[in-house]
Order: C-alpha cells, then sequence, then structure tokens
C-alpha cells in the first residue's frame, strides 16, 4: 500500500511538472497565432458566412456584413477567429476581409510585377509603375497582399514599396452594423479562392439587390476587354486598360450574382483570349445577355463621357437600357447608343453590347473611372439597365 501511494505521489508530481511546461506553451501559441492576425478587420462582401471552426465544411453560426468591423482572436492558415456579440467567436476566410487599419504606400521601381500568390514563380496577373499609389492589406515572407488605387490586385516583394509612415496610424470609420440580414451570402467553393482576383475594397457600399433575386434565371456574359499581350490604351495615370476593364467586370459580376444572375466571365485573369472565342462563349452559353467592358480614348483631350455600341438591331433596346443607367449612375455625359460593326457583337447570336466607361485621355474621366466608387456605380447601373431591359421583353 505504501509502495503504491508512493508511485502515486512520483505520478502526481510528474503531471503537475508537465502541466506548468505546457500550459504556459499553450498560451503562447494562442498568443503567437493572435499576433499573427490583425488587430481589428473589415468584412468587404455583403454577407459572409462565420462558422465554427476554421473550416469550409464546419458549421455556420453566424453571417456578417459588409463594412462590419470586428476584433481577431487568432489566424489559423487563411481563416481568421473573430469575436462577435455575447462574447462568442467565429471562424471567417480571409478573401472576404481587410485589415481596419490601412497601410499604404508607392511602389519604388520602374515597373513591378503583382503575381497571384506570395511567391516569384506564381502566375504574374497585373504589373505596378513607380509611383503607383497601393494599400497593404496583409504580408506574409517577405511579400505584401496589396490593391492599388487602379484596382491591381495581388502580392508584391515588399522591398520594392516606400511605405507611407503617417498611414500606420491611421483607422478606416467602420460602416454601421447592418441590422436586416441579407440572404445574399459569399460561400466558398474552393480554398484557391483566396488567390484569384478580387473586387477594389471600396469605402461605398454597393447597393443590394432586393431579397427576390430579379435575375434569378438569367444568364449574363460578362466581357473584360483585351488582356494579356493586349493591354488596350492607357490611361493618363499610366494604367492599362485591360485591368480596369477585369476590375471593373468583377464588381458587375459579384452585383449581379447577388441579385440571382448566373454571371460568366470570358476571362478571369491577366490572358489574351480571341475575339471570336469571347463571342463564342456567350453563344454556347445562350447568354440573355452579354456586355464587353472597354474604356475610351481620343486625341481630343476634351472628349469626355460614356458610349455604347450593338450590332443586331434587336439588342438596341439593351445598349440602350444599360447605357442610360450607367450615365445616371456615374453622372458622365451620356455619349448615346450607336450601330458599330464589332467582332465580339457582330459574331454574337445573344442580345449584346459594348461600353466604352469614359475616355482615358481626358484627366477628369481618367480621375474619375480609377477609383472603386466609379465601379460600384457602374455595376448599380448595369443592374437597373439589365432589369429595365427584361422587364420590357
Amino acid at each position: 500500500m505504501l509502495s503504491l501511494k508512493l508511485r502515486n505521489n512520483s505520478l502526481f508530481k510528474i503531471l503537475t511538472i508537465l502541466s506548468a511546461i505546457t500550459v504556459p506553451l499553450w498560451h503562447y501559441q494562442q498568443a503567437a497565432n493572435a499576433d499573427n492576425a490583425p488587430s481589428k478587420i473589415t468584412v468587404t462582401v455583403p454577407t459572409l458566412n462565420v462558422r465554427e471552426s476554421a473550416d469550409i465544411s464546419s458549421k455556420i453560426i453566424s453571417r456578417v456584413h459588409q463594412g462590419d468591423t470586428f476584433d481577431t482572436v487568432q489566424k489559423k492558415n487563411n481563416w481568421n477567429q473573430i469575436k462577435l456579440e455575447n462574447n462568442q467567436t467565429g471562424w471567417i476566410y480571409d478573401a472576404y476581409i481587410t485589415p481596419s487599419e490601412k497601410i499604404t504606400g508607392t511602389i519604388d521601381t520602374f515597373s513591378l510585377n503583382v503575381r497571384e500568390q506570395p511567391s516569384a514563380s506564381s502566375r504574374v496577373v497585373g504589373y505596378l509603375k513607380r509611383g503607383a499609389k497601393i494599400t497593404i492589406l496583409s504580408k506574409q515572407a517577405g511579400w505584401a497582399k496589396m490593391v492599388s488605387s487602379s484596382g491591381v490586385s495581388g502580392w508584391v516583394n515588399e522591398k520594392y514599396i516606400a511605405k507611407d509612415t503617417s498611414s500606420s496610424h491611421h483607422t478606416q470609420p467602420a460602416a454601421p452594423t447592418a441590422k436586416k440580414k441579407s440572404s445574399n451570402t459569399t460561400e466558398l467553393k474552393v480554398a484557391k479562392a483566396a488567390d484569384a482576383p478580387k473586387t477594389t475594397p471600396s469605402t461605398k457600399t454597393v447597393p443590394m439587390p432586393n431579397s427576390q433575386k430579379r435575375l434569378t434565371g438569367k444568364t449574363i456574359v460578362l466581357d473584360p476587354g483585351h488582356g494579356g499581350k493586349d493591354k488596350g490604351t492607357t490611361g493618363l495615370a499610366s494604367t492599362p486598360e485591360k485591368s480596369l476593364n477585369l476590375t471593373t467586370a468583377e464588381v458587375v459580376k459579384q452585383k449581379l450574382e447577388n441579385a440571382g444572375a448566373q454571371v460568366i466571365l470570358t476571362r478571369t485573369s491577366d490572358t489574351f483570349i480571341p475575339l471570336e472565342q469571347r463571342s463564342n462563349i456567350s453563344n454556347q452559353n445562350e447568354a440573355d445577355a452579354f456586355i464587353s467592358f472597354h474604356y475610351n480614348w481620343s486625341n481630343d483631350s476634351t472628349v469626355s463621357g460614356v458610349t455604347d455600341f450593338y450590332f443586331q438591331k434587336s439588342s438596341s433596346p439593351l445598349a440602350a437600357a444599360i447605357l442610360n443607367h450607367v450615365a445616371t449612375e456615374t453622372k458622365l455625359t451620356n455619349l448615346g447608343t450607336r450601330f458599330n460593326n464589332l467582332d465580339v457583337l457582330r459574331n454574337n447570336k445573344q442580345p449584346s453590347t459594348l461600353i466604352e466607361l469614359g475616355f482615358l485621355s481626358n484627366q477628369q474621366d481618367d480621375t474619375i473611372v480609377e477609383s472603386s466608387n466609379y465601379r460600384n456605380n457602374v455595376a448599380e447601373g448595369i443592374y437597373l439597365g439589365l432589369l429595365e431591359y427584361f422587364q420590357s421583353k
């Protein structure tokens, strides 16, 4: 019996020692994880699922909304644990959030590649020239995840960034927490979503379609013009048209999907797609509407405004409805809808239009169109234009 007590006492002492060692190590690990996450984050999509654990298959315990700001507890892989009401915590995917505390900077090299992932071997999705202004969203192993003032987003090598000294203490005001819960929820399809091109975070919330999902059953093909070796024209701020076309189409895609539409992009990255293939995508999917996005240029720098084109006479109502609403929402001059013998329209059997969203040769237009608020206004105009067009049929 005495021997058994001695053994039990020895075991108790060993367990006590192990506890004294492992508990602090556990707390240290928790603290380390928490330090890796931004202290405050803001949601950048209309509605985002909050899950019980850091896993796409985990139970949904809540939903948060665009503009909502939360304190973070810790970060695990591509997930952030946040504090909800009543001291509850949950996990959200970091592709759809941004740090509330903004770090801004300027590109400090002649030309800098923007990559899909934080690696020199990752695919190039764009480039930035010296002097380009960026907002840093996160950092990883010497790389910065950023979005430029022109809408280019991705990873760049941190050593080529001159950080603004005054920005590290600036906190972006958070939008009021939404009271009404929306049914339009951002859901992760694959883990790779964090590396896909994303829309530019905006200080203006895109007006949301109502819960009736008024575009349900409609297939919309969005065609970001140019891409890859074909950069299109170049703005006065040195932004290639192809980058503006893609970021604009991505914002419009989100808007239309929230309204229930099936949306197909002819390109989702900086790649060259032949004109015939673009119209074929529309024909093969029997699109209810095809919209090609472009920005304009003129040798006369005073020319300003938006215009769009059609080839089939039956597409004229679509073009007119979209242009009228885009002009109203963006407040740019409406230059009217016109016939044009363009490849993506001529080879398209579906209702189709090509819209020119402002002149990059005009100082005022160029300044306006490179803002994220402008793309939100374009998205609203196209949404309203499509509603008018479909309701008139």
